[in-house]
C-alpha cells in the first residue's frame, strides 16, 4: 500500500517558484498581454497547489508547469472575443493618413489569417517570426522536437501563402 504524502508549502515553493520567470515568458509570448500572462501564471500556481497531492513526484517539474501554462494560455486565446481585435483596429485607424489605414487593414488581415491556423502552428509562427526566437529557445519553451517545430513552421507558412493568395 502506498502512503499519500501531501506537499508542504515550503516544498511547493522550492519546487515550483523558481520557474515563475519561464512560466511568465511563455504565457506572455503566447498571450501578448502582461496582465493576462500574470493571471495565467497565477492560475497555474493555484491549480498546482490544488493538485499538489496528486502530482507524481517523479515527473520533472519544468516541462509539467510549462505544459500547464501553454494549455492555460491556449484556453485564454480561444476564449478571447473578436472585440479585442476590433478595439485594436479602431485604435490603429484613429490615425488619419492613408498609409496608416492601409497598414492597419493589412495587419488586421494577417492577424485574422494567423488566427485561422491550428493552435500549435500559431504558437510556433508567433514565437519564430514575431518574437524572433531561435529554434532551440522555442524547443525549450514548447517542448516540441526540432523536427516538429520545422514542420509546424513550414505548414503555417504554406497555409498563410495559400490564404493570402485567395485575398
Amino acid at each position: 500500500m502506498r502512503i499519500k504524502v501531501i506537499m508542504t508549502h515550503e516544498q511547493f515553493t522550492q519546487i515550483y517558484l523558481p520557474f515563475s520567470g519561464k512560466m511568465y515568458a511563455l504565457a506572455y509570448n503566447l498571450l501578448r498581454n502582461r496582465d493576462e500572462a500574470r493571471d495565467c501564471v497565477q492560475d497555474v500556481y493555484a491549480e498546482l497547489w490544488n493538485k499538489r497531492d496528486t502530482i507524481e513526484p517523479d515527473k520533472p517539474p519544468l516541462p509539467f508547469v510549462l505544459t500547464m501554462v501553454r494549455n492555460n494560455s491556449l484556453d485564454r486565446l480561444k476564449s478571447r472575443s473578436t472585440q479585442a481585435d476590433d478595439e485594436t483596429l479602431e485604435t490603429l485607424l484613429d490615425h488619419n493618413t492613408e498609409n496608416q489605414i492601409e497598414a492597419a487593414s493589412d495587419l488586421n488581415a494577417v492577424i485574422q489569417l494567423i488566427d485561422k491556423l491550428p493552435s500549435d502552428q500559431q504558437i510556433i509562427l508567433r514565437l519564430r517570426t514575431i518574437d524572433g526566437l531561435e529554434i532551440e529557445q522555442i524547443q525549450e519553451l514548447t517542448h516540441f522536437s526540432r523536427e516538429n517545430i520545422y514542420t509546424l513552421l513550414s505548414r503555417a507558412r504554406k497555409t498563410l501563402k495559400e490564404l493570402t493568395a485567395k485575398l
